[in-house]
């Protein structure tokens, strides 16, 4: 096992990005993006940056793709369509001399972004591997193999001046860093894991957050959440696309949460029929089911943890939360290691369709401590997981089962929403009494 900073890796060239405050509108705040080449013939931004919309013209097929220049209060990011670089509005200029830039309002939020130069509308010339996609060199993403992340990352705070709006909160500025005397340390981890086939053979890998004060050296044993990426993803998702270490570090400042050690893990190449070659084209790839990644789990990820750092033991103090497949994966927890853990964070995700796997009376009989842990389950408002949720929840109902929800209003299947989604199961569910007080379906007569 070793600790490791992060590695430096990306195509060279001149680039840069960078936030200023305007205390003007639209929102208080421009973004300034700086690419030198001289013989590019065109330069865009993508990478991750999205158009927006507003709650008026958002559904969860489609939404108003606007450009943030035009940015009124209540504009939030709108996932699905103008994910191309060539359909978004992120166009550089040439200022002459090989110099590119762009400036643009942007609204309270976390931001992924590389530069794609002469991309004419194909993916052989536009994809990650043309050679034509620009990590910024001087604002790498957290990573522990290079490759395994595909984009800088920079955070716009919120003015409430400019950005406020009454129907809707968007101040997303629980993701901004604290000052530096109360902040964790966020390392990547590798362990053995017998059939992983990345990053090595027989090691696979986690980042993992240590909170502010945290020493080997102490009798004192910290609560642990396990915290999963989603389809496509690995353990570096969480820190540079969510913020996670801002997040755990903003929850213990303010007390929501005492202080907790949080494991990112990845679930992809645990075995060489589940590989997964990240941010590239992989037709191959493919999700280890949820029993298989807890079986992994179970027997390799988490007694290393519990070998190397100073975890709790106790079930009612070890959670386990992820997104999409990675809230899948939750469920999987949740109906089958409930021995192991006391809380459940399913985000945007479930069974994803099949009622047969959900709660009875038959399953609560042989398993009472799926009423007794804690349930917290969270989507977006225009998130195509959204019915599943509203499913499962339906079921947890039915069965008397407590648990706690969040529909988060300006979510579509995206980070925004997950953020949200981490920062409320910290304030509401996470260490609080359980179980929650169930729900009772209540039928007029």
């Amino acid at each position: 096992m070793y600790l490791k900073l992060v590695p430096l890796f990306g195509l060279l060239a001149g680039a840069s990005v960078t936030v200023r405050k305007t205390s003007k509108g639209p929102t208080g705040y421009e973004v300034t993006f700086r690419f030198e080449n001289t013989t590019a013939r065109s330069v865009s931004i993508a990478g991750g940056l999205q158009p927006f919309t507003d709650a008026y013209h958002a559904t969860p097929s489609g939404s108003s793709l606007w450009d943030p220049q035009n940015y009124e209060p209540g504009w939030f990011i709108a996932r699905g369509g103008g994910t191309r670089p060539q359909d978004q509005p992120y166009q550089m200029t040439n200022l002459g001399n090989g110099s590119w830039t762009y400036t643009s309002p942007f609204p309270s939020g976390t931001y992924a972004y590389a530069f794609v130069v002469n991309c004419s509308g194909n993916n052989t010339q536009c994809g990650i591997d043309s050679g034509n996609y620009v990590i910024d060199p001087d604002n790498l993403p957290f990573v522990n193999v290079q490759g395994d992340q595909t984009a800088s990352i920079f955070q716009v705070p919120y003015d409430p001046e400019f950005q406020y709006d009454p129907d809707i909160n968007l101040n997303f500025d629980y993701t901004l860093p604290v000052d530096k005397a109360h902040r964790g340390t966020v390392h990547n981890v590798n362990y053995t894991s017998p059939g992983s086939i990345h990053p090595a053979q027989d090691v696979h890998d986690f980042v993992i957050y240590l909170p502010p004060g945290y020493s080997n050296a102490t009798a004192k044993k910290y609560p642990i959440l396990y915290l999963s990426h989603g389809g496509g993803g690995n353990a570096q998702d969480w820190q540079n696309l969510a913020q996670t270490s801002s997040i755990m570090d903003r929850l213990i400042l303010e007390g929501s949460i005492e202080p907790t050690i949080v494991v990112m893990p990845s679930f992809y190449n645990i075995a060489p029929e589940y590989k997964q070659v990240y941010g590239r084209p992989n037709p191959g790839g493919r999700y280890p089911p949820p029993s298989v990644v807890r079986e992994n789990y179970l027997a390799y990820l988490m007694p290393f943890v519990e070998r190397t750092f100073a975890v709790s033991m106790e079930p009612s103090r070890r959670a386990f939360a992820g997104l999409s497949l990675g809230g899948q994966l939750t469920y999987e927890m949740y109906m089958n290691a409930t021995d192991y853990f006391g809380y459940f964070g399913i985000f945007s995700g479930a069974t994803f369709g099949n009622a047969a796997n959900y709660p009875n009376p038959e399953r609560i009989a042989a398993n009472p401590r799926l009423k007794e842990v804690g349930v917290f389950t969270s989507v977006g408002l225009y998130d195509f997981a959204f019915d599943d949720i509203r499913v499962l929840e339906g079921v947890l109902q039915a069965n008397r089962i407590g648990f706690l929800t969040r529909i988060v209003p300006f979510g579509y299947h995206a980070w925004n929403t997950w953020q949200d989604n981490l920062w409320h199961f910290g304030k509401k569910a996470l260490w609080k009494k359980t179980p929650y007080p169930a729900n009772p379906i209540r039928v007029a007569v």
